[in-house]
């Protein structure tokens, strides 16, 4: 996310272009690392190929380009084959010396593809959602809550920097929530797996932190406007500080 905002502040193509490469490759090793970022992924490849077909930067040559910096961040992938050819990590990860042995660690079958478990009846999407929004509201206060629905309000006006990047996070955040109450399968009333999907949940208070960072920005910009006044920087700053000093405090103590 951080670099979808670098890129979209980028001033060069030659800038967009070294920001999208290194994108596509985090984007792949990040797939690496957790299924449901392919969620996100989704959203901002389609997002960053529109931007460089408007700006008439998307080629074919800078397509496969981006595409061979995408399939190098799926590398780590290729060590599960070797170490279990080499009997290093079979009993660990499964006999993958086979094309159906790795599809079936890739795609998590054991688990269930986009599930949290083979076979448990899970808790309604409503109350999915619903717990979602305490938690978030836990783990990263009111105040993160409410910076980030006011960078969404804040794309009313004609004047904003950013709106695109607030519509393609917020739509990420929406997507990604959803999706994932519609398929984790398991019941939240028992302390076990609600503590399981709570950790899934960090994903998407990820987006929100961003989004609070856009309506922080945005907030200071509007009193800017309205008091006339260019002394506020050092308010954003303070503000930011105070914002991440209490998250530590809030859920390290």
């Amino acid at each position: 996310m951080a670099l979808t905002v670098h890129f979209e502040e980028a001033a060069t193509a030659k800038e967009r272009s070294k920001i999208a490469k290194i994108g596509a490759f985090c984007c792949g090793l990040s797939l690496c690392n957790q299924h449901t970022i392919v969620l996100y992924v989704l959203c901002i490849i389609p997002w960053i190929l529109f931007r460089l077909l408007k700006e008439k930067e998307l080629s074919l040559g800078s397509l496969l380009k981006l595409s061979l910096y995408f399939c190098v961040g799926l590398l780590p992938y290729v060590y599960l084959p070797v170490s279990s050819y080499l009997n290093q990590a079979r009993w660990t990860w499964g006999d993958q010396t086979t094309l159906l042995g790795f599809l079936t660690h890739f795609l998590r079958e054991e688990y269930g593809t986009f599930s949290l478990a083979k076979s448990e009846i899970g808790s309604s999407m409503s109350k999915i959602l619903l717990s979602q929004v305490t938690s978030m509201r836990t783990q990263l206060s009111f105040n993160i809550q409410a910076l980030a629905i006011w960078a969404n309000i804040c794309l009313a006006r004609k004047d904003r920097q950013t709106p695109s990047l607030v519509w393609l996070f917020t739509g990420m955040f929406c997507i990604y929530s959803l999706f994932f109450a519609w398929r984790a399968n398991l019941d939240i009333s028992k302390p076990l797996f609600m503590g399981v999907v709570e950790r899934f949940w960090m994903q998407s208070n990820a987006v929100v932190a961003v989004l609070a960072g856009l309506g922080l920005a945005a907030l200071v910009s509007e009193s800017k406007r309205v008091l006339n006044t260019s002394g506020l920087q050092w308010l954003e700053w303070l503000s930011a500080t105070l914002f991440i000093i209490y998250q530590i405090y809030s859920n390290f103590r």
